[in-house]
């Protein structure tokens, strides 16, 4: 039994906007890693990974990936400038489904030129050269995955369907959230005792 699912892939590969629809069609809550992170340090993503330097930035997101596999029903997102390291992507398949997200070269080359600045570890100068390296340094992480999905031609809708149908044949099953009943636990057992 699974918490949430996870989607991981190279930045560009469309994690945020398959993430958002698969939440929405499941009633699930949807959660981006970059956004958290963001809001955290009240800095959009480029100048976060400027200030903390490759190192902290990647503890950071770690930190923030620990805590958000502890979710129930939730489509997370994780930001893609770097591959995640096969360790942490077995940590957290003990909590969450792990979906790869890629797409074609061509078509990552074209999202990013549509959000130049936007991300952190992009250089500008060469975006078809970086995203051919990106795409290589990803492959080993993409046979760590649970299942993945190309988002180069399909659309939204049918690839939802697609990640149903795997998961029904996988007999993947969520852990559901507990509905908020305006009780703390202690409260409750306090409560309790005092009846007895």
């Amino acid at each position: 039994m699974k918490r949430n699912i996870i989607l991981i892939g190279t930045m560009g590969s469309g994690k945020s906007h398959l993430g958002r629809n698969l939440a929405e069609a499941k009633g699930w809550q949807f959660v981006d890693t970059d956004r958290l992170l963001e809001r955290r340090y009240n800095l959009p993503i480029a100048d976060i990974y400027e200030k903390l330097g490759e190192k902290m930035f990647r503890h950071a997101e770690r930190e923030i990936l620990k805590k958000v596999c502890m979710y129930h029903e939730s489509v997370i997102s994780v930001g893609g400038n770097f591959p995640l390291d096969v360790r942490t992507v077995r940590y957290l398949q003990r909590y969450a489904y792990i979906i790869g997200i890629r797409a074609a070269e061509y078509r990552i080359v074209k999202r990013v030129n549509r959000r130049i600045g936007k991300r952190p570890t992009m250089d500008y100068s060469d975006v078809a050269g970086f995203v051919e390296t990106m795409m290589q340094r990803w492959k080993p992480v993409y046979k760590k995955c649970d299942c993945v999905i190309d988002t180069t031609y399909g659309r939204t809708e049918n690839l939802i369907e697609i990640i149903h149908g795997i998961l029904a044949r996988d007999g993947v099953t969520f852990k559901k959230r507990r509905p908020y009943t305006g009780v703390k636990q202690h409260e409750k057992n306090s409560n309790t005792d005092e009846r007895r």
